[in-house]
């Protein structure tokens, strides 16, 4: 009752932020949206899953330095924090760095907001979700104005405008972390995100107009000491129709349709996402299948390899469906693994089902080296992925 009380009383703060904030929106220069931030709660996320609200998602600073590190440590925060209640609560946003940024007691985690940004944005590329769900950097004045004590001209190019940069870049969100005691119905709100826009604009970027005034919920202020574990975890209801295959050249992490095993990391290539950033990979060790201990049976899945193009990877799930004599009836409509509906997760189901049939008689898990062998079971719901 007290959290559907506070949810009312901030969908009413929007309103009228949004009335406050109309001297901008008004030129259609900014959107400006107020979002409530919270730290990444099941509690808080199963009592918002009853209203309309947006709300954003904060990656605390605990967790910058696993979800920095890899894709793959990205994609377990992702799946813990955001896919498991998405889109129950309606996540539109994932906030990195607002407790990191423009804090001189955090500088040690500065260069970590970025490659958290891009391993978390690259995972809901591949989902197809990059565009329902934002990534975000959180700023104060405190960073951006040349006469604040806390203004760094190393700051600003090292840190800020890369920032700033890849934001813009991927369409992304820019948030403002308001100043202690903000209150969004006052002239305070208007001038904050005029003064913000500004400072964007002096530094060089222009497209930047989307802009998140966030509002502190209690839940943020809590410490969360969390360490992140391989679990798996359910698949969202609205993935992506179509797949988003990768540019040319570019190897992408494990396919996101494979639910990570309990600490068993999936065996794949190195990985970088689109627009040539450049991300830690996933396992700097060789591709090949790790060794199974002595007296243990190794357990292996072939699974497509989501950097190939969308036709190849059709063209050789044909052949697997086909003239392979796969089981292809659950990827079907209305089969078990018809959902997510997409050409990575179909052919994984295909090759897996073609490899484990024809493995003892010569079969390989190839298919024109789209396929890739993994030890984590990537069955999830009621999708069983078949072992022999």
């Amino acid at each position: 009752m007290m959290f559907a009380t506070q949810m009312l009383k901030a969908l009413l703060l929007l309103q009228l932020f949004f009335l406050c904030s109309y001297a901008l929106t008004g030129a259609g220069q900014e959107s400006v949206e107020l979002l409530n931030l919270y730290e990444a709660n099941p509690e808080v996320f199963q009592a918002s899953s009853h209203s309309a609200l947006p709300i954003a998602v904060s990656v605390g600073a605990e967790n910058l330095n696993e979800v920095s590190s890899s894709v793959l440590m990205a994609e377990t925060w992702l799946r813990t924090h955001v896919l498991s209640h998405y889109p129950a609560a309606k996540i539109t946003t994932i906030v990195a760095g607002n407790t990191v940024l423009c804090d001189k007691g955090q500088e040690h985690k500065l260069d970590l907001v970025l490659p958290s940004l891009k391993n978390i944005y690259h995972s809901l590329t591949r989902w197809g979700l990059e565009k329902e769900i934002k990534v975000s950097a959180a700023f104060s004045s405190n960073c951006l104005h040349p006469y604040s004590a806390f203004y760094r001209d190393d700051l600003a190019e090292k840190v800020i405008k890369p920032l700033l940069e890849f934001l813009q870049n991927t369409n992304s969100t820019y948030s403002v972390n308001p100043p202690p005691n903000f209150s969004p119905l006052s002239d305070e709100s208007v001038s904050l995100v005029s003064s913000h826009s500004e400072s964007i604009v002096k530094l060089g970027f222009f497209e930047l107009k989307n802009i998140n005034v966030l509002a502190f919920s209690p839940e943020e202020k809590k410490s969360m000491s969390r360490k992140l574990s391989f679990v798996a975890y359910s698949v969202p209801a609205n993935i992506a129709k179509k797949p988003h295959p990768p540019l040319s050249q570019i190897a992408s992490p494990p396919s996101l349709t494979i639910p990570f095993a309990p600490e068993v990391p999936p065996v794949m290539d190195p990985a970088n996402p689109p627009f040539g950033f450049t991300l830690p990979p996933c396992n700097p060790s060789s591709p090949s299948a790790p060794a199974p201990e002595r007296g243990v049976i190794q357990k292996l899945w072939c699974v497509a390899k989501p950097s190939v193009p969308a036709e190849t990877l059709q063209e050789a799930m044909d052949y697997a469906c086909g003239a392979g004599g796969a089981a292809c009836e659950e990827i079907q409509p209305h089969g078990n693994c018809y959902n997510p509906d997409t050409i990575v997760a179909h052919a994984s189901y295909a090759f897996n089902s073609y490899w484990q049939k024809h493995k003892r008689s010569g079969g390989t898990c190839s298919f024109g080296g789209t396929a890739m062998l993994i030890n984590a079971d990537p069955s999830f719901l009621h999708c069983r992925f078949v072992l022999n």
